[in-house]
């Protein structure tokens, strides 16, 4: 069905829902405007006035209304509500134009005559006393005197006084003041094939103009209240109310769903503990009525009263239950389902879609508030709707009871204060449980989107909320890699990182790989100069399934033999293929020139002699030891709320304790330098790597470095341009710079023909050269910012790019901003200052370091 909303010429607010090919249609007006705009004299008026505009037109006087429309088998009816009215006809098809002049003359040009007002005063009047013999309706006024606030307060009846006494003034006043343009929306819908008519009827109609209507804010009395009233009935009816927010609050789809969650269903928590178990209940459901400001949750129950002390305790128990055990993924699932369904099920007839969207505009003035609300439903997170059942647990409930007359009325006053007691108790310890959970939380001054979040002393959590998209990554980091590891442990590391996704908690690889590549995701581990980790990435849509196998993965990893053996063979055939690579030849006598007897200079992956040394038992000891001490920081980067994420992590967190954050410590090394190393290796190209040495990461020198790695990038830099556009000394050549916690090496790496070495290595030390004694010009200095504010834009987009530019800086404390805090440096460094250090820094001894044929 498509929907068109149109203002008219007679400045009617038009919808028109077309249904090609259906025979029924329907006609509706909508008018914001209801009983919570009434005036404590005039109780009543908005369902009054609601009866007399069928009292006919100067056109179709008193039943003439009606009896049109059923004569062609049509359904014409109202209902008014606290905060809107409508008034509609159900029509085939072929009658819609005429069902369209008819509604319009009726709500346009109502005659409200004094002989029709007197006796539907009467006609209103029985309504209002079978509203009192109503054992529901009389409950829910009990309910409204006791615990509503404000123009919510009284029935949507009236009482008694008001309805006798209103005045065919009192009547045209309340139609003027809000039954008019700008409270009105007019909805046809059906085949429209006669649309050009249809418009020229409504257009021949007009309402009266007016202010658009401010309904006051909903709210329950500050304290809780207890109402106890009896009734003839066979069984005893509890109805607790508590504050709901807002329908546009951002709690409100968790507190919806957490109700429904609670009591909608014969499989939900309070229907299966009340009713289904013992059967201590006919009736136990809980649901939502949000108004136009405010709102209220409610939960009802049926039972009889022989059964209300044992089913108080019970009800108390379950609720209790339920939010320490927290609702499921598929409880949550299974109330997101019933409201898409609806959402469908309303498109099987055209009345029910039509007074959907008229609804919506009712509820605060949006055809499309609905449709947004079940997006947000949709993207409300089972942690979300947990946290939001403890927060409606935290509220003052209002409390209204409806007893046959037999009970005794003592008794049951006393159970209810008990059980009032109660959930006075559990709001209380929800609130004691809040004030200790609530973890000590740094926010970034550059991105509002990430935060830092202190689970434990030792262990943190870096959250950033993307919302763009609905994926997500994991990382888990732990202090450790090779800076740990000694000419006897080497490669300890990068074997252990291999095998702590091979399988967990008796769940063997194969079931992981299969539960992974069914849901388009990956897990790996990853070990570095200080840290190693997980890695997850996947679909939101999968986290809650995916996340015991991070968790596991960290926690309790199997390592079978038989993937150890696997990942050996695969770490031996890296370091076959590493004899025979010339660039890892380079950079191995790099690192050993620069780093010393630091473990840096070791291979990442470690020694044929040491990897055969290591088995099952040293992997599982050393991830064991560093799980109960070191440092522990996790990221996840994607659509999931904090409050959600949070709630994953709860079992993980149980597994892991506090721990100390230990001081960071830096191994002493001596760099050589001033050396020229020449390696053997019969290629056509000769590896060249002229460089110097550097400090650790977040020394001023990298900041330099930095600047003068991204002038040399790229294909327009006065590296590439010189060597090879100039001279074609090389395919490529590109600036080097390695920079870690414990130190690094700056240098220009080229791969040149084995021929033109000689020429290659002059002309790199000649580039340097320059910069060293007149630095850079002015203008490539400002080129340089401008290049790496661009990079930084176009660089950092994923929710992997994200995560790594907060995780090692956080883990190694150089702070959750030192990404911008270093761009910000370099964007306020002057020219003068550059220059300076530059040259300085470029003055040290250089390393030369060939691998190639034997030089002429």
């Amino acid at each position: 069905m498509n929907y068109e909303l149109t203002k008219l010429k007679n400045k009617l607010n038009t919808l028109f829902i077309h249904s090609p090919g259906s025979t029924a249609a329907t006609v509706q007006i909508w008018f914001r405007a209801g009983s919570a705009l009434e005036k404590k004299e005039n109780e009543g008026i908005a369902h009054f006035l609601e009866h007399m505009f069928f009292k006919g037109t100067q056109t179709r006087p008193g039943a003439k209304i009606a009896h049109e429309v059923e004569t062609f088998g049509g359904e014409i009816n109202a209902f008014t509500s606290f905060d809107y009215t409508c008034y509609y006809i159900n029509t085939p098809n072929k009658h819609l134009p005429e069902s369209v002049e008819i509604l319009l003359d009726m709500v346009s040009n109502p005659e409200f005559k004094q002989e029709d007002l007197v006796p539907e005063r009467g006609v209103v009047f029985e309504e209002f006393r079978r509203s009192i013999d109503s054992p529901s309706q009389f409950a829910f006024s009990k309910l409204q005197k006791s615990a509503f606030g404000g123009s919510y307060a009284h029935p949507i009846l009236g009482s008694e006084e008001t309805i006798k006494n209103f005045s065919r003034e009192q009547l045209q006043f309340f139609r003027k003041s809000f039954y008019n343009l700008s409270n009105s929306l007019c909805i046809v819908a059906g085949d429209m094939t006669d649309k050009e008519n249809i418009i020229k009827t409504i257009e021949k109609y007009n309402l009266p103009a007016g202010p658009e209507s401010f309904f006051p804010e909903f709210k329950l009395k500050d304290k809780s209240t207890l109402d106890i009233h009896k009734k003839a009935v066979g069984m005893a009816t509890l109805t607790l109310v508590v504050q709901a927010p807002t329908y546009n609050s951002p709690m409100a789809a968790g507190e919806d769903l957490a109700l429904n969650c609670l009591g909608f269903g014969e499989s939900s928590r309070l229907y299966s503990a009340l009713v289904l178990d013992k059967t201590l209940a006919n009736v136990a459901s809980a649901s939502t009525m949000f108004m136009a400001d405010g709102g209220a949750h409610f939960i009802r129950l049926v039972f009889p009263h022989k059964n209300m002390e044992e089913l108080l305790t019970k009800f108390v128990k379950t609720i209790s239950d339920t939010i320490t055990e927290g609702l499921s993924f598929d409880e949550v699932q299974k109330i997101k389902n019933q409201y898409l369904s609806s959402k469908i099920y309303e498109m099987e007839s055209i009345e029910s879609f039509s007074f959907s969207l008229g609804h919506s505009y009712a509820q605060n003035g949006d055809i499309k508030c609905e449709e947004e609300f079940i997006e947000r439903i949709k993207a409300t997170a089972p942690g979300v709707v947990n946290k939001a059942l403890k927060n409606v647990f935290c509220k003052n409930f209002h409390l209204s009871m409806q007893i046959p007359e037999e009970a005794d009325l003592a008794k049951t006053k006393k159970d209810l204060l008990k059980f009032q007691l109660n959930l006075e108790l559990l709001k209380k310890k929800l609130i004691l449980s809040k004030s200790k959970a609530k973890f000590k939380i740094e926010k970034s001054k550059y991105d509002q989107q990430v935060q830092l979040v202190r689970l434990k002393p030792g262990i943190s959590l870096i959250y950033r909320q993307n919302t763009m998209t609905p994926t997500f990554v994991l990382q888990a980091y732990l202090r450790g890699g090779i800076t740990e590891e000694t000419t006897k442990t080497n490669g300890i590391y990068h074997l252990l990182s291999s095998m702590l996704t091979k399988g967990h908690d008796g769940i063997g690889y194969e079931k992981i790989k299969l539960a992974l590549e069914e849901t388009s995701s990956s897990i790996g581990g990853f070990s570095g100069k200080n840290a190693y980790g997980l890695l997850m990435h996947g679909l939101t849509e999968n986290l809650q399934d995916l996340f015991p196998h991070f968790s596991g993965s960290l926690i309790n990893p199997d390592m079978p033999l038989k993937y150890l053996k696997h990942e050996k063979q695969l770490t031996f055939r890296a370091l076959t293929n590493q004899k025979e690579d010339p660039v890892k030849h380079c950079f191995k006598q790099a690192q050993q020139l620069f780093f010393g007897k630091h473990p840096y200079a070791l291979n990442p992956i470690g020694t044929k002699e040491t990897i055969t040394a290591l088995n099952q038992k040293s992997l599982l000891l050393l991830h064991s030891k560093n799980l109960k001490k070191k440092e522990v920081i996790f990221t996840y980067c994607g659509d999931s709320s904090l409050e959600d994420v949070l709630e994953m992590f709860n079992p993980l967190l149980e597994n892991l304790a506090p721990r100390k954050t230990e001081k960071l410590s830096f191994k002493p090394y001596k760099s050589i330098v001033g050396v020229e190393k020449f390696i053997s290796f019969n290629r056509e190209q000769t590896q060249i790597f002229y460089g110097i040495p550097c400090g650790r990461i977040g020394s001023p020198e990298n900041l330099y470095l930095k600047m003068l790695t991204t002038h040399l990038s790229g294909q327009s830099s006065e590296l590439f341009v010189e060597v090879r556009d100039r001279q074609g000394l090389c395919y490529s050549a590109q600036p080097v710079h390695f920079a870690a916690l414990e130190g690094g090496y700056f240098g220009i790496y080229m791969a040149s023909g084995h021929d033109k070495v000689i020429a290659a290595t002059i002309a790199i030390k000649e580039l340097i050269g320059r910069i060293r004694d007149n630095g850079l010009l002015e203008v490539d200095y400002n080129r340089i910012k401008l290049m790496i504010e661009g990079q930084n834009l176009i660089n950092v987009q994923t929710n992997e790019d994200f995560a790594s530019i907060y995780s090692v800086p956080v883990l190694q404390s150089q702070g959750l901003d030192y990404y911008y805090e270093g761009n910000n440096e370099i964007q306020n460094l002057t020219y003068a200052n550059f220059q300076k250090n530059i040259k300085k820094i470029l003055s040290q001894k250089w390393n030369t370091i060939i691998v190639g044929r034997p030089l002429k």
